[in-house]
């Protein structure tokens, strides 16, 4: 079969150029019981020889968020039981949390999903967590980046392997998934969140994105290689940050005047690392104190102090 073949054949060339799996790994997928959790599991166990993965299992966290959670928990169970593969289940009322600390729904439910897979995973001895993130949730996450602002790491999104995570369907599109799902006469689960406009995502997903598709066809692959080109960008700047940054140390302070002749870029990746702070208008204070004497109130108790040639941290 053509659509199940292409995507197959997406997953080990990203094997063979990135080597996600060792040998001999154990890995844990992420299953929400939707097509790409669903898809990423039969590829891999179709896979499991020839990629020579030692064994597979399943992790289902069930959110409590909507009335069918519970349907979906027991579809996964199913599933899990008619491929022969052990699964693991963890349950948090994520809503509730979220209410009681007062934080944003979508990062606490990340959050406490991340927690209970790797609890898991330290637990039963795994290898690599694998999750089904593909190439639109790659350009979903970059176009958001840049809504919201974000430097060349915004726009790169994430990559295909990060620590413990891995992301087999890195390079597979929404259709090719959903070709290979009917292929193979796969049923899933559908998770009613992902049409709530609510979502900023989600009116990206279902609103915008099919209007740049239109401009071009071809929008995912096109951005692929942008963030591609931007990734390498992206590797050289941060190599010649860390080596400013080495070379300007003084005392644990930097030689602030060295510092103002070299490039802004370059200069505010050098303050980036030295400070740990992210805020961008918090980084260009500092670097005005490069030419001049002063401090800057950087947040948690922490200063930069330009004083002489040296720019300095202080606590307190």
């Amino acid at each position: 079969m053509k659509e199940v073949s292409k995507l197959l054949r997406k997953v080990i060339a990203l094997q063979k150029e990135e080597k996600l799996i060792p040998p001999g790994s154990r890995v844990l997928v992420a299953l929400s019981g939707g097509v790409d959790s669903v898809v990423l599991t039969h590829a891999l166990l179709e896979l499991k020889d020839f990629l020579r993965i030692k064994d597979l299992a399943l992790a289902h966290f069930n959110h409590m968020l909507r009335e069918e959670a519970t349907e979906e928990e027991e579809f996964c169970k199913e599933l899990a039981g008619g491929l022969g593969l052990e699964i693991y289940v963890g349950r948090e009322d994520v809503g509730k949390t979220a209410e009681k600390e007062k934080r944003n729904l979508e990062e606490v439910a990340r959050e406490r999903r991340y927690s209970f897979l790797r609890k898991v995973k330290e637990e039963r001895g795994f290898d690599l967590i694998a999750t089904a993130h593909h190439l639109n949730d790659l350009v979903e996450t970059s176009l958001i980046w840049l809504v919201r602002g974000a430097g060349l790491e915004g726009l790169i999104g994430f990559d295909p392997k990060e620590g413990d995570v891995i992301r087999p369907l890195y390079r597979a599109t929404r259709k090719e998934i959903f070709d290979y799902a009917e292929a193979k006469g796969l049923d899933w689960v559908e998770d009613t969140s992902n049409r709530d406009p609510r979502f900023f995502r989600n009116r990206l997903r279902n609103e915008i994105i099919p209007i740049l598709k239109e401009i071009n066809p071809n929008l995912e692959e096109t951005l692929y290689r942008t963030r591609e080109i931007l990734k390498r960008e992206n590797d050289l700047m941060e190599r010649l940050a860390s080596e400013t940054l080495e070379r300007l140390l003084e005392g644990g302070c930097l030689r602030a005047g060295e510092l103002s002749r070299e490039h802004v870029a370059l200069q505010r990746r050098v303050l980036l690392k030295f400070t740990g702070v992210l805020n961008f208008s918090k980084i260009e204070q500092v670097r005005r104190l490069l030419k001049r004497g002063g401090e800057v109130d950087l947040g948690e108790g922490l200063r930069a102090v330009r004083k002489g040639k040296l720019l300095c941290l202080k606590k307190g």
